[in-house]
């Protein structure tokens, strides 16, 4: 099955494909070539709107997936390059709700992964927000109580607000799964 079959089961709404100007434009501006999924998926597909969830690879502060409602194009992707919050080798392919974003690797040894952004920086919320959401998934509470008893996997410095989703662009749009009606129950409020 195709990437843009695989969207279409989601159903995805997409804008248009990049041209071959938008794509260098990103890599001119990152000042390396993108990995070579992601230069494909914005030539044949492009950007655009789905309903979809992402499982992520280990304990985050906002639940087992991520929620993905853009898949971003290149010209979006280059909207996103003056962000503080993501890491200087990443770029930002997807957003979802209570702000969680997407990122691609795009250079170093983790070059190609994708990885889910804390942009809400959860992993430092205090005990007094954690109280505020008393209705917050069984998963994000265990987050929160590995992360104080110092039990969380290291991160790279830099990756602070960094949780590995797919070790690739393709890895990750496969791995996608359709949105169930209503708020998902390992999203923590906005």
């Amino acid at each position: 099955m195709t990437t843009i079959d695989r969207l279409r089961l989601l159903d995805f709404s997409g804008t248009r494909p990049d041209t071959p100007e938008d794509v260098e434009r990103l890599e001119r501006l990152v000042g390396v070539p993108l990995p070579a999924d992601y230069r494909d998926f914005l030539l044949t597909v492009g950007g655009g709107y789905v309903d979809a969830w992402s499982p992520c690879g280990g304990p985050t502060p906002f639940g087992d997936e991520i929620s993905v409602t853009v898949l971003h194009s290149a010209t979006e992707a280059v909207d996103h390059l003056d962000s503080a919050v993501t890491p200087r080798n990443m770029i930002c392919v997807s957003f979802g709700h209570g702000g969680m974003t997407g990122c691609l690797s795009v250079a170093g040894l983790d070059r190609g992964q994708v990885f889910a952004l804390d942009t809400d920086m959860r992993y430092y919320w205090n005990e007094q927000r954690i109280a505020a959401w008393p209705h917050l998934a069984p998963s994000i509470k265990e987050f929160f109580r590995r992360r104080d008893a110092d039990e969380l996997p290291e991160r790279p410095w830099g990756y602070e607000n960094c949780y590995r989703m797919a070790g690739s662009l393709t890895e990750f749009l496969e791995r996608l799964r359709s949105s169930n009606a209503g708020v998902h129950p390992d999203e923590p409020p906005a």
